[in-house]
């Protein structure tokens, strides 16, 4: 006998459950979990989702190795619109395996690590740029901050020229092909136009430069000279526009994910004065002589649990949007190929099951002997799981830690209003409201 389809969850005419996903998605996905189970069928505008949720969903997926699961029909035009047919995010299979191999010591701890001293000095250059007494739009210096770490330490080029246009170009392709919460006409605007145009130029420009730079004794190979020096899954060398379309993905990288964390880090910190000072004293003794390694890194009880709390607390990737490649069942119901599917991985962070009184921030979680971050396969999920799980998730606990520690020993934060509660939105994935502020009130002897 062939299963039912899974449950439809009610909407609104038209719209469906398009402003629950847009502006509450974790707390959608919650109610419709314990009201219809672990798989459910949504609609949002014009746009229908099977949605997977629960420990289980995350364990399905976690398993999966490209045989049910696709990234090509939600991504594979995002990397037509980036010229290249084997962008990262896009490709499954051997030919993903192979390209996150190539990039793999890139995005890695290892890899960022020498770049932690240029990560603390970019971080104390930005903080004293604000001027004591006034406030900063968090999202958007978060941002700036973040690309332009990770561009200077994969690429050896700064972001400070191109940021505007990398960032349009982003936000066009996620909002109007990923999410699809934006007109396609979107991608025909000169803004747009312009934007990609400066973006892939740029990229152009990196590559010819580490073509023909000059080796000396103390240069550190990056990204973009591990992607000239290898070849594709088929031994051929890697494509023009897959070099550039990989060149430009250190770019990509933070502003969404490492940013957003930063800033409900910042605003956790700030809401909580006990936490802020125990990381205060922290960053004052650890930070003193220079960032420490990396691996000592967790050390720092309170910042390191502070880092690992937002995560679960505020995930930048609770669900994962995919393509069903072929039917299967889960659950008791089945889901046919050709579907969009969307995976709830961050769900499990708010079952009490796992984490006990799971909306309260609270570092202790995570403080010896307390590790409710280690509790089985699945449970702690902010960075999706299976073979797509992020190449620099390792990377960016260090760069959030460093960049944190760093930027609350340079100056004294505070909220813009101190009953301020965060509002999340949809832009593409969860973050701070833009119009998030916090206000500097001195800065820090260094």
């Amino acid at each position: 006998m062939s299963l039912p389809a899974p449950p439809r969850v009610s909407g609104l005419p038209l719209l469906g459950s398009a402003l629950d996903f847009l502006n509450r998605p974790i707390e959608f996905f919650l109610e419709s979990y314990h009201k219809h189970g672990p798989v459910f069928h949504i609609s949002a505008a014009n746009q229908k989702y099977v949605v997977m949720a629960g420990l289980e969903a995350n364990r399905f997926m976690a398993h999966d190795q490209d045989e049910i699961f696709t990234s090509e029909p939600l991504f594979g035009e995002f990397a037509q619109q980036m010229g290249s047919a084997n962008f990262l995010v896009a490709i499954d299979g051997a030919p993903h395996r192979h390209m996150r191999k190539v990039m793999q010591r890139g995005y890695s701890k290892s890899g960022i690590a020498p770049h932690l001293e240029a990560f603390t000095r970019l971080t104390y250059q930005a903080a004293h740029s604000w001027e004591p007494g006034k406030t900063i739009y968090a999202r958007d210096s978060f941002q700036r901050l973040v690309t332009e770490q990770l561009g200077t330490a994969l690429t050896n080029h700064s972001s400070k020229e191109h940021f505007d246009a990398i960032r349009i170009y982003l936000g066009t392709l996620l909002n109007v092909l990923v999410i699809k919460r934006q007109p396609r006409v979107l991608l025909a605007m000169p803004r747009y136009q312009n934007a990609r145009r400066k973006v892939m130029e740029f990229a152009q420009q990196v590559v010819d430069e580490h073509r023909t730079r000059v080796d000396t004794e103390d240069y550190a190979p990056d990204l973009v000279d591990d992607l000239l020096a290898a070849l594709d899954w088929q031994g051929n060398p890697i494509e023009e526009d897959d070099l550039l379309a990989a060149t430009i993905g250190p770019f990509f990288a933070g502003m969404d994910t490492v940013a957003n964390t930063m800033g409900f880090m910042v605003y956790a910190i700030l809401k909580h004065p006990d936490v802020y000072e125990r990381i205060q004293a922290e960053v004052d003794e650890h930070f003193a002589d220079g960032v420490p390694p990396y691996r000592q890194l967790p050390k720092m009880e309170a910042l390191y649990a502070a880092t690992i709390e937002t995560l679960r607390r505020y995930p930048v990737a609770p669900f994962t949007p995919r393509g069903v490649r072929q039917s299967f069942d889960f659950a008791g119901h089945h889901i046919e190929a050709g579907q969009d599917i969307i995976i709830a991985n961050g769900l499990t962070h708010f079952l009490p099951e796992f984490f006990p009184d799971p909306w309260t921030f609270d570092i202790q979680r995570y403080i010896p002997p307390n590790k409710q971050h280690k509790q089985g396969l699945g449970v702690f999920a902010p960075y999706t799981l299976g073979p797509h799980t992020c190449l620099g998730a390792g990377a960016a606990e260090v760069q959030l830690m460093v960049t944190v520690g760093a930027l609350l020993r340079a100056v004294k934060l505070e909220l813009e209003h101190p009953d301020y509660e965060i509002v999340t939105k949809l832009m593409p994935i969860p973050g701070p409201d833009p119009k998030f502020k916090i206000r500097v009130v001195e800065h820090r002897p260094l």
